[in-house]
């Protein structure tokens, strides 16, 4: 109890001067002046006194109670005017709080709370991209400085924080400490090779993807702490190249990754329960169970493109394939129809 009341004793200056904690003393103050003064000068007892109490202050006027002596008259008087004008302040204090808050959320002036969000450093062509993909699924903060930024992420349905992505102080802004992944989406190689490092100091372990702006650049990203980077130029220059003849490969990376018309290609764990867990790629017999086509398998960080057939599946392994949403479905719920019996 000596403690509850240390601690009440150090942090009431501090409250007594927030405008919120002044207005709920004052309203309290006022339901208690009226409960009070109903029990004595009416001779109700307390449930009475403040169910009065309210209702005077409301204005809703039941006709069930009322004063019957002059005092109680004239007391009803001045608790009516002092409690509707405390009530209507009240009131007001609060919209303005919330008012003032979703503004601040608006012009992106917030400190990030929040834990296992997506962070994105900077805004480019592939940021609204990366937003359509990641959905509802995680909620999104975008750190920039930009005005223009500002409002694209707005329109987009993201939430926006003021800053700039280089400074140590912003990026604590946007809380990415305790971000699921931090996507450094940024005009310059240098500028995100900054912001990086500037992530690294705050949190060595925090998932880090980046966009390099050209080719030569990626080692350096990489040493400056990205866990992986992403060359779109070159990915698209490269497609471009390969379509000069059939076009197959740009086809088909247009359909599965771009647009996922019919198939599309995912990441699924493998479970400690899962059917597959403990088998080699041959016995799992993926396709056959799921329609999944196998493409690769990671293990520890360490990707195997097209597996040989008595690599054995483990638990944790991450399952590289393409496929159906029904038949990545049917691979997580262990629902094999054409199994053959």
């Amino acid at each position: 109890m000596f403690v509850v009341f240390e601690v009440i004793r150090e942090n009431f200056p501090k409250l007594i001067k927030r405008p919120l904690t002044r207005i709920l003393i004052l309203v309290v103050a006022v339901i208690a002046y009226g409960t009070i003064g109903f029990h004595f000068i009416e001779s109700q007892n307390w449930t009475v006194s403040i169910y009065w109490t309210f209702v005077t202050i409301g204005t809703v006027g039941y006709g069930d109670y009322a004063p019957k002596t002059p005092l109680g008259m004239y007391f009803t008087i001045t608790l009516l005017v002092m409690g509707i004008g405390t009530f209507a302040v009240a009131i007001e204090s609060i919209v303005e709080v919330i008012t003032s808050k979703q503004q601040m959320k608006i012009m992106g002036l917030i400190n990030v709370k929040r834990s296992k969000h997506i962070v994105i450093c900077g805004w480019t062509e592939s940021t609204v991209e990366c937003i359509k993909e990641i959905g509802k699924d995680n909620e999104v903060f975008i750190l920039d400085e930009n005005e223009g930024v500002r409002k694209n992420a707005l329109k987009n349905g993201v939430n926006f924080v003021q800053g700039d992505p280089t400074r140590v102080k912003d990026l604590n802004k946007a809380n990415v400490r305790g971000a699921k992944a931090v996507i450094v989406d940024m005009e310059s190689d240098s500028h995100t090779i900054h912001c990086i490092l500037g992530i690294r100091k705050i949190d060595p372990n925090v998932r880090i993807i980046a966009e390099a702006q050209r080719y030569e650049n990626i080692d350096q990203i990489k040493l400056a702490g990205a866990n992986q980077v992403i060359s779109p130029f070159v990915i698209s220059g490269r497609l471009m190249y390969k379509s000069i003849d059939g076009g197959y490969e740009a086809m088909f990376v247009q359909d599965v990754l771009a647009e996922h018309k019919e198939r599309e290609m995912r990441e699924v764990i493998v479970g400690s329960t899962s059917y597959f867990a403990g088998k080699s790629v041959r016995e799992a017999d993926l396709h056959h169970k799921t329609g999944i086509v196998l493409v690769g398998i990671g293990k520890q960080g360490k990707l195997t493109i097209d597996p040989p057939r008595d690599l054995i599946i483990d638990v944790g392994d991450i399952i590289l394939g393409i496929g159906k949403p029904s038949e990545f479905e049917r691979f997580k719920k262990e629902e094999f129809p054409n199994e053959i019996s």
